[in-house]
């Protein structure tokens, strides 16, 4: 299905229950709406269509209108997305859709979105810590070749109830070597289409979830005049997550709409990801390098000198920011360690984490050997896999305790 932006109905024909939303693109937000239904462990911990789509035995991903088991899904109107959340609350104010009200404790009386906000303007701006998290914002997006363009954010911020229909901005902040202070990157933003309340393991949240908009190309915020008091004042030195920028004159930067452009209309988003990356100083955080025009994947590190075990190894370490694409695409992987094989023939080992395509690699280079360290009990779940591990001469499980 095209990208079609509008509003749409799901309904449970069983009871006549019904949920209105909006989206950019529908078919994705659909897909978003339907993920991994057959995969779900604490159904407790969904949002209330969610826990309908199980209840009621849908389990398949849903991208196109139509009946599916016992729902229907159909598209009410097409519109431009600055009138989604006004369309939207006519819809919900003629139909009273029942799933939206119960999405939204803890005022259950009510729904989202509340008509005195759909005018006010907001800069929501939220913060990505590179250095704690160690990966880029929707990273995985750059590696593999998908139509996605959702996002989903997480937040215990009540403020949160006000957010449909909005965007968040979000802002990368990034500690190079050699550098005295982090650089800031304006990277994208999120225009929100649904707003759920779920509980936790971590107590009570709000979950986000809306179409990703990434700037042209990410924009260094240092030099810019006003970010000095923008970072330190306004956002707290970006110590307390989402905030309302809306009344700092720096807020004119973030709110460019011609900063930015829908994900999925990216032709090469690996090009785009490589060009940032290439006018980082710091090469070491960096997952590809270009070498003669050249996008070349930095899965894997040569070390003269490994050490763990109190053994000094030469060879191979697997970079854990590719670890997903290792588990859904095996042997990209391996097709990438070719020519550093060959670039390194006296190299003849490989330190990986725990991963059960460790085995497809082990199978596709018998002359290399696989190491897996590991820290305490390896965990019930990997009992199978690391049977099948130790059939083979070249995977070796070394605990570092």
């Amino acid at each position: 299905m095209k990208s079609i932006c509008g509003i749409y109905k799901i309904t449970n024909l069983v009871n006549g229950k019904s949920y209105i939303g909006q989206s950019i693109n529908i078919s994705n937000r659909w897909k978003q709406h339907t993920q991994s239904l057959d995969k779900i462990k604490n159904i407790d911990e969904e949002n209330p269509l969610r826990r309908a789509f199980c209840k009621y035995g849908l389990t398949q991903q849903v991208s196109q209108p139509g009946i599916y088991g016992n729902f229907k899904f159909e598209i009410l109107l097409e519109c431009d997305k600055e009138s989604l959340t006004e369309n939207e609350y006519a819809k919900i104010e003629e139909l009273q859709p029942e799933y939206n009200r119960m999405m939204c404790p803890p005022s259950p009386d009510r729904m989202w979105p509340r008509k005195e906000n759909l005018n006010e303007q907001h800069c929501y701006v939220q913060y990505h810590n590179y250095d704690a998290l160690g990966y880029l914002p929707g990273e995985d997006s750059f590696l593999y070749k998908t139509e996605d363009d959702v996002s989903h954010t997480v937040s215990r911020k009540r403020v949160c109830l006000n957010m449909k229909g909005q965007k968040i901005y979000l802002i990368v902040g990034i500690k190079q070597y050699g550098h005295k202070k982090k650089d800031f990157f304006l990277w994208e933003y999120t225009q929100i289409e649904e707003v759920s309340f779920t509980e936790s393991m971590h107590g009570q949240e709000y979950s986000l979830d809306g179409s990703r908009f990434l700037c042209k190309e990410p924009i260094y915020l240092n030099d810019l005049p006003g970010f000095d008091y923008f970072a330190k004042h306004t956002m707290g030195s970006f110590a307390y997550g989402i905030q309302d920028a809306i009344n700092d004159p720096f807020s004119k930067y973030i709110l460019n709409e011609s900063n930015y452009i829908q994900i999925n209309k990216i032709k090469d988003r690996l090009n785009w990801l490589a060009n940032f990356e290439s006018q980082l100083d710091d090469k070491a955080l960096c997952l590809t390098s270009l070498n003669d025009g050249k996008i070349e994947l930095n899965c894997f590190q040569y070390c003269d000198e490994i050490q763990f075990c109190n053994e000094v190894h030469t060879g191979f370490t697997f970079n854990e920011r590719f670890y997903n694409l290792f588990q859904w695409n095996p042997d990209f992987i391996i097709e990438e360690f070719r020519p550093l094989q060959k670039q390194h023939p006296n190299a003849h080992e490989v330190v990986f984490s725990l991963n059960e395509n460790i085995l497809k690699f082990a199978q596709a280079y018998p002359d290399t050997l696989c190491i897996i360290p590991y820290c305490g009990e390896i965990e019930d779940p990997w009992n199978d896999v690391v049977k099948e591990f130790k059939k083979h001469k070249n995977i070796e499980l070394r605990s570092l305790d």
